[in-house]
């Protein structure tokens, strides 16, 4: 059980990298997107939870999950890419390669590649 103040922790540190790829990505757009690819928030979740759990078999599980995620993930991130060089609207753009994410994921189910 996690108490109140490590899950404040837990916020405020995902928070404060959250801020400052973001903030990083305005002046150095590579360096951002290196940072968010190394995948900042699954080594996080991966520290969070062998904090909490010590359990090296659940971490096994999680991190090829995440792998998994990763492979449908890519038509939204192609979709987002197409959409804003195209300078399609950013409510829109994300709606759509939302919806390119979906359909993403139906794919994979459909071909069992998701377990």
């Amino acid at each position: 059980m996690q108490t109140p103040i490590f899950f404040f922790v837990k916020v405020v540190v995902s928070g404060i990298l959250i801020a400052v790829i973001s903030s990083l990505a305005k002046t150095f757009p590579k360096w951002a997107a290196l940072l968010t690819a190394l995948p900042m928030m699954t080594f996080l979740s991966l520290i969070w939870i062998y904090w909490e759990t010590k359990d090296l078999a659940l971490l096994e599980t999680y991190t090829r999950d995440v792998l998994i995620w990763v492979l449908p993930s890519l038509f939204f991130f192609v979709a987002a890419i197409y959409l804003f060089r195209a300078r399609v609207p950013f409510v829109l753009t994300m709606g759509i390669s939302t919806a390119a994410l979906f359909i993403g994921v139906l794919i994979f189910e459909k071909f069992h590649l998701i377990k």
